[in-house]
This record gives C-alpha cells, sequence and structure tokens, in this order.
C-alpha cells in the first residue's frame, strides 16, 4: 500500500498535548543531531535507541521507512505528524536548510503542546463546575422546584414577580441548555457535512469569513511568508515556489494554493496580486510582498515578518487564555447564584406570610 494511504499504526491521530510534546521532542533532537554532522540514518538509529516507550514505536517505524529509502517527509506522514509540519519539512528539501527546519519543527510542536497543556489547565476546572451546575438545574427541575409550587399553592401565597422570573429561568434552563446543545452539534455536523463536499482551500476561506479572527490570519500569514521566504533564500524564483507548492503531496490545502497562485499569474497578475483573494492572509503580508518585490530583499523580509507575526500570534493566545477563564467563572458565579436564588427567595416569601 502507498506512504500516503490511512495506515492503522500505533500511534494515535488525536494530538493530544502530550503527543504532540513527545513529537516536537523527537524532531528537536534529530535536527540537532543532523546540525552536527550526523547522517539521517545515524540520528534516527541512535533516536530509536533511547526514545522512551510511548515514542519507540513510530520513532522505529520512521527509521524503518528511510531504511527502505522512503524520504523522512514521507515516514513522518505514515506516523500522523501534523500536516503544517510535514509540509514545512518538504518545503526544507528545496530551500536546503533542512537541519534548521527540523530543528525549528520540533521547536514549534513543543510550543503548540505547552498552549494546550495550559489550556486545559485554564479550563479544566470551569468546565467541571459547569458540569455540576448543569447536574444542579435538572435536580432543581425535576425534584425541588415541583415541591416549592406545592408549598406555595397550600399557603395561598403568590410570589413576587422578580422571585417567580429567578424561578421560571432556572426551571427552564435544562431545556435552554438542551436545545443549544441540540443546536450546536446539529450545526457542527451540517458544516462537517458541508465542509466535506468542498477543498481544503475553500473551506479555510469560509470558515476566515463565517469566523474574520485575526489569530487565523496570523497564524497562515506566518506559516506562508515564513516558508515563501526561506525558498527565495535558498535560490527559487517565485515561480519555482509555486512550482514547489503544486508538488505537495501531503497537504492538499498547500497545492490547491500554489495552483489558485498559477492560474493568477498566467493571466498577468503579479505574485501579491495573485493573493488577493485569500483572506485568510494579512494585508500587510501581501503589502510585504508588493514592497520586496520592488526592493528586490523579498526572501529576507518575508522572513522578517512571519517572526513578528509569530510572535504576535503567541501573544494574543496568550491573551485570550488569560481572558477566557474570568468569563467562564463569571457565567458560572451567575448560575450559581441563580440558584441560590431559586432557593431561599420562595423560601422568605412562604415564611413572610407564616
Amino acid at each position: 500500500m502507498g506512504i500516503y494511504q490511512n495506515r492503522h499504526t500505533t500511534d494515535s491521530k488525536f494530538r493530544t498535548s502530550k503527543h504532540l510534546l513527545l513529537k516536537g521532542v523527537f524532531l528537536n533532537r534529530l535536527g540537532k543531531m543532523l546540525s552536527e554532522g550526523f547522517s539521517l540514518k545515524e540520528a534516527l538509529a541512535f533516536l530509536s535507541t533511547v526514545s522512551k516507550k510511548e515514542s519507540k514505536n513510530w520513532v522505529k517505524q520512521i527509521e524503518r521507512q528511510v531504511l527502505e529509502g522512503h524520504s523522512l517527509v514521507e515516514g513522518l506522514t505514515s506516523c500522523h505528524f501534523p500536516e503544517q509540519t510535514v509540509t514545512q519539512l518538504y518545503f526544507a528539501l528545496f530551500h536546503g536548510d533542512f537541519p534548521r527546519a527540523v530543528t525549528r519543527a520540533g521547536q514549534q510542536l513543543i510550543k503548540q503542546s505547552e498552549k494546550k497543556r495550559k489550556l486545559t489547565a485554564v479550563l479544566t476546572y470551569p468546565v467541571m463546575l459547569i458540569c455540576f451546575i448543569v447536574v444542579m438545574l435538572f435536580v432543581m427541575r425535576t425534584v425541588l422546584i415541583p415541591h416549592i409550587e406545592q408549598i406555595t399553592a397550600l399557603g395561598t401565597s403568590s410570589l413576587p414577580l422578580g422571585t417567580r422570573l429567578i424561578v421560571q429561568f432556572v426551571y427552564e434552563a435544562p431545556v435552554i441548555l438542551m436545545v443549544t446543545g441540540a443546536l450546536a452539534i446539529t450545526g457542527t455536523l451540517l458544516l462537517i457535512r458541508a465542509g466535506k463536499r468542498q477543498s481544503p482551500l475553500a473551506n479555510l476561506i469560509t470558515l476566515c469569513r463565517l469566523t474574520p479572527s485575526y489569530l487565523l490570519q496570523l497564524y497562515w500569514s506566518q506559516y506562508f511568508s515564513y516558508e515563501w521566504g526561506q525558498l527565495l533564500n535558498g535560490g527559487c524564483s517565485l515561480l519555482e515556489v509555486v512550482k514547489i507548492m503544486k508538488g505537495q503531496k501531503n497537504s492538499l490545502l498547500i497545492k490547491e494554493t500554489g495552483l489558485r497562485i498559477e492560474e493568477e499569474m498566467s493571466e498577468g497578475h503579479s505574485f501579491s496580486d495573485s493573493l488577493d483573494s485569500f483572506n485568510f492572509l494579512t494585508d500587510q503580508l501581501k503589502d510585504v510582498i508588493r514592497h520586496g518585490e520592488q526592493s528586490g530583499k523579498l526572501g529576507a523580509e518575508l522572513v522578517l515578518y512571519a517572526i513578528g507575526c509569530e510572535e504576535e500570534f503567541d501573544t494574543k493566545v496568550e491573551q485570550l487564555m488569560a481572558f477566557i477563564q474570568p468569563v467562564v467563572f463569571a457565567v458560572v458565579a451567575v448560575m450559581i447564584i441563580a440558584i441560590y436564588a431559586a432557593l431561599l427567595l420562595p423560601t422568605f416569601t412562604i415564611l413572610d406570610t407564616i
């Protein structure tokens, strides 16, 4: 079977923070060994010996495929390394700085692992609280509120408007949550189904149109600008860069992007103008390319811009994670107050009538 076909391996496709960390450490060590003069086969033989139990199987699989004559990129693909990582190393085969590219890819996976770990730590406790509150809301609806209604009815007393509204809100909250959850799941499934009918490039453009997130633009601008800059610094022309993108087998997104750019350039547009339809790239990137085309230092300027995008992306992700937890806690606090109010206010009203 072909190397690009889906295989069942001992490695999971699910990119947990632990899996990303192991793969990042592996690539980081591999890149450093290549920089020190080790051959790829020598480096893989050493790493397969010292690898931890969790990663030994797929490290040995990569080593076996390299010994059989496959490239490192093909070996990483078969072990379900992230698509962006594999594509980075594919580009590195052309710009010549392969050891540094392997090290950088490993460092990026380690950084992604740390971000996932921090996000998990930020959300774990609030999510547990929300689950507990949901259970409490269902208990309130099925047990406590019906008893409160019986007591108030037997006491021939009417609850104040504010109290009735709070009790009604708590009573209807489980239904609201179920309907909202069902709509969210249905909407997600419909989007996934619609996405399967479109190409990866069309999906990314649609995603950026529906959720105009600057973070997405920063991520993809950093990704493309760095790889384009490295290829140009390695002696490739813009036409050769497009040709390399078209030859990419691991990422349909990169391949389709290359085909779209080639189509635009064949109609007489410049490289920078051919990017106008890509809403997942920042306008600044397009301006940098226009300036670089005129100055003759496009490769260096793209790499510098990519570094700036990466720094800004990391800063904004940190700010987002710092913002998420207080918001979630605020929602939890409101729900807890509502539950207490639904319990205590009717009780106080009944006591006032005694």
